[in-house]
């Protein structure tokens, strides 16, 4: 905060007013408060410096990874259509373990991919599945169907519901049209289990300590409302582009008003204190008039701290959600070990492709070569 060359105001309180006067007459509560407003701002500079190295990981994701992901998808595919071949086609001959492991081994994957393509996983489960399996599969969806419209009065095909890919854009709107009426009941009854379950919460009373609390909360809220009315009042009196006949010192005035009316509206605390160091700097000889209490400020270093910790949790949301920081374990996000990182991201993918590509190759040339992966997979702890 600049040393301001006015007086301290002196005003008749219970308490010793601070805020305006030298740096060096600064109570703990006003240091306090200038370290949390620093350290606000370096924070909002970082999230600037970190805009480039989100792009450069998206950038890294369409460009390199996304590619990348999408050969493993097609050769993924390919390898599960081969295993099918040799072991439905009966290519080679397989002891009886080996058999029903593989068979299972198959069978999983239809199960977790049914959704993706039904009509391609759908014709494999159908030759993979044992009478028993299909007729347990098909009783449990009937008896699921059969509850749906017990409740809902609506038939409908739970896997024809649960399919996720199209044939056209068409194909979808004509699928979404289908269950419009289910998904509109389903919604509904979500809807009110929710509000029952609201209502039975609420219902409870409330202990001591959380009406101590909630007080608490509602009074800390009035006080910051009435701090933040005082300092808008005083710095709108100072920076009213209305009245004042300088062109340059006018548009400046009028930005600051507009951020001013912003933090008011928002009740932001941290970017009013801002704008107020950034008025006194403007208008060195007008200083604003308004000092507050040791209490005000401390509730003003609780306010700025927890701004502290919704931009740093904000950043790491944003950068941490993206599906290629999964595994990034820094603390601290830098371009060198972002950088690092990616190249490590990027040589992982470029491996897993290589490996499907390999057990394509072999699978085609050597069918055999599914016995040593079926080894692989046992060593790795698969089982069913």
């Amino acid at each position: 905060m600049p040393k301001q060359k006015s007086k301290p105001i002196t005003i008749k309180t219970e308490e010793t007013l601070i805020w305006t006067g030298s740096s060096s007459n600064q109570t703990k509560a006003q240091k306090e408060f200038n370290d949390a407003l620093r350290k606000h701002k370096e924070i909002l500079e970082h999230s600037k410096e970190i805009e480039p190295l989100f792009q450069m990981v998206n950038e890294t994701y369409l460009k390199e990874v996304l590619p990348e992901l999408e050969k493993q998808k097609k050769l993924e595919r390919m390898r599960f259509e081969l295993m099918c071949s040799i072991l439905i086609e009966e290519k080679l001959s397989f002891g009886k373990m080996q058999r029903e492991f593989l068979r299972r081994y198959l069978l999983d994957i239809c199960t977790d991919s049914i959704l993706e393509d039904p009509n391609f996983y759908g014709k494999f489960r159908d030759q993979l599945e044992t009478k028993f399996e299909r007729m347990e599969r098909l009783r449990y969806k009937n008896q699921m169907e059969s509850k749906i419209k017990q409740k809902f009065g609506v038939e409908i095909d739970l896997d024809d519901l649960n399919r996720t890919q199209f044939d056209s854009e068409e194909d979808r709107e004509s699928h979404e049209e289908k269950y419009k009426d289910f998904r509109e009941k389903y919604e509904e009854y979500r809807a009110e289990y929710f509000r029952g379950r609201g209502t039975k919460s609420s219902e409870r009373k409330k202990s001591k300590s959380q009406t101590e609390k909630e007080k608490k909360i509602l009074e800390s809220e009035r006080l910051l409302s009435t701090d933040i009315n005082v300092l808008f009042k005083n710095l709108a009196k100072l920076i009213h582009p209305d009245k004042e006949q300088d062109p340059v010192l006018r548009e400046k005035k009028a930005k600051l008003m507009t951020k001013l009316s912003g933090a008011r509206d928002n009740m932001n605390i941290a970017e009013i204190l801002e704008i107020k160091m950034q008025v006194d700097e403007l208008l060195p000889n007008q200083q604003t008039d308004v000092s507050f209490h040791d209490t005000s400020i401390k509730r003003f270093v609780g306010i700025i701290k927890s701004k502290i910790r919704e931009l740093e949790d904000s950043i790491r949301q944003r950068f941490f959600s993206h599906p290629l920081m999964a595994d990034f374990t820094e603390r601290k996000i830098t371009k060198e070990s972002l950088t690092t990182y990616l190249k490590r991201v990027k040589k992982d993918n470029q491996m897993v492709t290589k490996a499907f590509e390999e057990e394509v190759e072999q699978l085609t040339k050597e069918p055999k070569y599914i016995k040593e992966m079926i080894k692989e997979l046992q060593s790795l702890g698969v089982q069913f």
